[in-house]
């Protein structure tokens, strides 16, 4: 059965492959590893839609391992914007440095090289093996795991049989043709066998699918009992304007939340209203200021209820600290999240 659904799922992607800009062919008609490698980093908890533009503009930046390892965390976290969770891109940018200094900048191809690099679980150390050198493995993202739970009709959540599920992946390693099945695995989960409603009429592989033949397709994977509502974290933030159209701004702890990015003053995130305290600069300021409104940022454990303050003062009064133009806010390094709150201030 496995061997006919290799040659399916290769068959079909010949003709219905995704269009996608990590996919292009080099010279000797291979995917580039450092096209792999950077993709990998990227589609960690980010769509696929998304990743498209931005490792676009990523590549035109740094278009090799060479030219990324020699830039900074800043500038990196400033491309970063707007894409979350940013110890993905501190991880990236620690990887290569450590294989442009280890490895001649060029992309290990070993599964216990990848995967004492920074940010490289088991997934993307296989997935770098298999797509960008065609290594013989089967790394198991959200597609493929759904693809065989319904194929032998596992009705438990993916978290309980992810050993049945690895087993089973060994079934479909092919040693000649590992990168275009694994792609073809995935374009198969994300166009015909999809989360909801699969296309069970135009799978090409149905007929070998369990849970199609007991009709419980639209059940697998089974789903988890709803989380709790995300908690809540509390803080007030100020935006400070000077004399000449500069906001005042500061780098954050280098732990924790958004580690060494920009920000505007704001007091400490706490859990609740009633412990919130002020912040050094409203200290300093001793003044009131105007509330300009308020947002809810969601991060991915829970959402941010900020109140948004706003005051003129002059420079002179923080004259050590760093400021930024307005004109060039929506461009620098501060995260989404600080962004929208000066576009609330402003």
């Amino acid at each position: 059965m496995e061997k006919q659904i290799i040659s399916s799922l290769l068959n079909w992607y010949l003709n219905n492959q995704r269009d996608l800009p990590w996919r292009k062919l080099q010279k000797n008609k291979r995917l580039n590893p450092y096209y792999i490698f950077v993709s990998e980093y990227m589609l960690q908890q980010t769509s696929v839609p998304t990743v498209k533009k931005r490792f676009e503009e990523f590549i035109g930046k740094w278009p090799t391992l060479k030219n990324l390892s020699k830039i900074s965390e800043a500038q990196i976290l400033k491309f970063w914007s707007g894409l979350g969770y940013y110890s993905r891109a501190r991880n990236l940018l620690k990887a290569a440095k450590i294989i442009n200094k280890e490895f001649n900048n060029k992309i290990p191809n070993s599964y216990n090289t990848l995967i004492n690099l920074p940010g490289i679980g088991e997934y993307t150390a296989k997935a770098i093996m298999g797509i960008g050198y065609n290594k013989p493995v089967m790394p198991l993202d959200a597609n493929i795991e759904r693809i065989i739970a319904r194929l032998y009709a596992y009705e438990k959540p993916i978290i309980k049989i992810k050993k049945q599920l690895n087993q089973k992946a060994t079934k479909f390693i092919s040693k000649k043709n590992s990168s275009d099945l694994i792609q073809s695995f995935m374009d198969y989960g994300s166009m015909i066998c999809t989360p909801r409603n699969p296309s069970c009429i135009s799978c090409n592989i149905s007929k070998y699918c369990l849970a199609f033949q007991k009709k419980i397709q639209n059940k697998i994977p089974k789903k988890i009992m709803k989380q709790k509502k995300k908690p809540k974290k509390y803080t007030r933030a100020y935006v400070l304007l000077n004399e000449n159209n500069e906001i005042l701004v500061r780098t954050r702890s280098p732990k924790g939340m958004l580690a060494s990015m920009l920000e505007v003053p704001n007091d400490l995130w706490v859990e609740k209203k009633s412990l919130l305290q002020n912040d050094e600069v409203v200290k300093i300021l001793n003044s009131n200021f105007d509330i300009k409104g308020s947002i809810i940022y969601p991060f991915s454990h829970f959402n941010l209820h900020a109140e948004v303050y706003y005051k003129q003062i002059k420079k002179n009064k923080f004259p050590k600290t760093k400021w930024l133009n307005i004109s060039k806010y929506s461009n620098s390094q501060l995260p989404t999240v600080m962004k929208k709150i000066v576009e609330v201030a402003l």
